[in-house]
């Protein structure tokens, strides 16, 4: 087995970055894997975007996001999950609240390490 930085983390022992708009993500990056925390403000909108060789998966915390991946577009509710496959078409905005978004990508994104 190759080295971890640890087998256990949380927002204290992530990597945290403070993001124009008043977004912050905290990063955990495994040997493949890549699991990033966003804390998003109100109002806040993400310009539709794709991943040439990264695999992405989200999971709706806390609060209400829209999301749109390829044509479909869904609002998620705390609980609900979304995936946005290699190449394909995404965005998201949150609504008039702030929202907790845990996002996992694969293989890990080395702008994001």
């Amino acid at each position: 087995m190759k080295t971890v930085k640890s087998f256990y983390f949380n927002a204290e022992s992530m990597k945290r970055e403070v993001l124009e708009g008043d977004v912050t993500r905290y990063i955990y990056t495994g040997e493949n894997i890549q699991v990033v925390e966003y804390h998003f403000p109100p109002n806040k909108t993400f310009p539709p975007h794709s991943h040439d060789i990264h695999e992405q998966m989200g999971y709706l915390v806390k609060g209400k996001m829209g999301f749109k991946v390829g044509d479909v577009t869904k609002d998620l509710l705390p609980g609900d999950w979304y995936h946005a496959p290699i190449g394909v078409e995404h965005n998201a905005w949150t609504y008039d609240e702030p929202s907790v978004l845990i996002d996992i990508f694969s293989p890990y994104r080395e702008d994001l390490k």
